[in-house]
């Protein structure tokens, strides 16, 4: 069995993963986006839901806030 260097390896497979995801995205048709967008209001009621959904995360513990732009996940 032949010896293998991993960093080497790693390079060698990041490269190849790359071109294969190029020559996909190149290959496949861009889908034009149907959906409508969302209504003002919408919006912003679905962004006060979230706003309070993650205040009521943060204050129950379920989310642990360490730092600047920083949180944990409690479960």
């Amino acid at each position: 069995m032949s010896r293998i260097n991993y960093n080497d390896y790693i390079k060698n497979m990041r490269a190849k993963s790359l071109q294969l995801y190029t020559r996909h995205a190149a290959l496949t048709p861009k889908i034009a986006r149907t959906k409508k967008p969302r209504d003002l209001q919408e919006d912003l009621i679905l962004f006060l839901l979230d706003y309070q959904r993650w205040q009521k995360a943060l204050a129950t513990g379920r989310i642990e806030k360490k730092g600047a732009r920083r949180y944990r996940w409690n479960g």
